[in-house]
């Protein structure tokens, strides 16, 4: 979903001097905004960060495999 999508969908409650104080949400978008922060915790994570700057390093110098399908993929996994 858009973030113009959201804030079409968000319903602001204000206070006494007119300022948004909460918001109310549909049920799907909430649920949909707490998957999206699960996943940014876990791409902070500092262990993340070090696997994908290990990641790109292995791609730069050319140290990957590629495989037709995911069954060749598992094949090789398990060998």
């Amino acid at each position: 979903m858009t973030v113009a999508a959201i804030e079409k969908k968000a319903k602001l409650i204000t206070g006494m001097d007119g300022k948004p104080v909460e918001v109310i949400l549909p049920y799907n978008i909430y649920k949909e905004l707490l998957e999206l922060e699960r996943g940014m915790e876990i791409f902070k994570r500092k262990e993340t960060q070090e696997s994908i700057r290990r990641a790109k390093e292995d791609i730069s110098k050319g140290r990957v495999k590629t495989f037709g399908t995911a069954k060749d993929a598992a094949k090789w996994l398990d060998k």
